[in-house]
């Protein structure tokens, strides 16, 4: 009698213990009212049937469930497909606009598309629905042997025209062959 009374003891003492260290940590609360959610990471995508069209990744993402805007740090967004054969950009901050099918980056922003051109600018909107990138503010492009800065760019990843808008300066490089 005096092991059963003991192994129920244990039993109890376990189930105590593990009930009590399950109990769900206090989440700090966020430093703004509207936000609704704060995430550590968020890795989002958006598919079209069978196909992913995108992937969004950042470090971290506060959301706002009435306006559908995540504000995000530490961005990421891979594009894949379309004429240029796919683009990933980078920057520090960001917004997904839900409603608006738009991505926002901002603070050192840098894309590389899959054929290998090298953009960077201060800030750049990636409309998902048109497949449209656009920067308005000064842009730097290094493609092969041409070098340019802007004073505004569009991109459209479905046909890979590119229009530049401003002041334009472009550098394109000799070949120096040495025979």
């Amino acid at each position: 009698m005096a092991i059963v009374a003991a192994s129920v003891a244990m039993v109890a003492v376990i189930v105590f213990r593990q009930f009590r260290s399950a109990r769900p940590e206090a989440v700090s609360k966020s430093t703004s009212p509207e936000i609704d959610m704060s995430l550590a990471r968020l890795n989002f995508s958006e598919m079209r049937g069978d196909e992913k069209l995108w992937d969004l990744v950042a470090e971290r993402a506060d959301y706002d469930k009435q306006t559908g805007v995540a504000r995000l740090t530490g961005v990421k967004a891979e594009i894949f497909g379309g004429k240029v054969g796919g683009m990933v950009i980078t920057s520090e901050t960001g917004s997904y606009l839900e409603t608006q099918h738009l991505v926002k980056m901002q603070k050192k922003v840098h894309a590389v598309t899959k054929k290998g051109m090298d953009l960077t600018t201060e800030q750049l909107e990636y409309r998902t629905e048109p497949g449209l990138i656009r920067a308005d503010r000064p842009v730097k492009v290094v493609d092969g042997r041409l070098s340019l800065t802007a004073q505004k760019m569009e991109m459209s990843l479905n046909d890979e025209k590119v229009s530049f808008k401003g002041t334009v300066d472009a550098v394109i490089e000799g070949y120096h062959a040495k025979h």
